[in-house]
């Protein structure tokens, strides 16, 4: 009966193994994604889709916040720019 234990141990850590792998290595910057982020968008909305981004920029003018937004994995980058909490523009490279 040990060796079938220790058998079924080693498949659950490969197993586990094989997870984390699988979603440690999946990138939300992606030419796919970027495309789902749309003009009129809350930052909520693109955070659903690309996960927290980090904050490059922010600016209040008169009341009016706006704020840009960057998510990076190597070469491959996507800005997001947000005005009173909506987005106006966003920009890519790499994808």
């Amino acid at each position: 009966m040990r060796p079938f234990l220790r058998h079924i141990r080693h498949l659950v850590f490969l197993f586990g193994l094989s997870v984390a792998f699988i979603l440690g290595g999946c990138s939300k910057v992606t030419k796919s994604n970027y495309d789902k982020v749309e003009t009129g968008m809350t930052q909520q909305q693109v955070e659903d889709i690309l996960g927290p981004g980090t904050p490059t920029q922010s600016v209040d003018i008169g009341g009016s916040g706006a704020k840009q937004l960057q998510w990076k994995d190597g070469d491959k980058t996507i800005t997001v720019t947000i005005v009173n909490g909506k987005v106006t523009l966003k920009n890519a490279s790499g994808l």
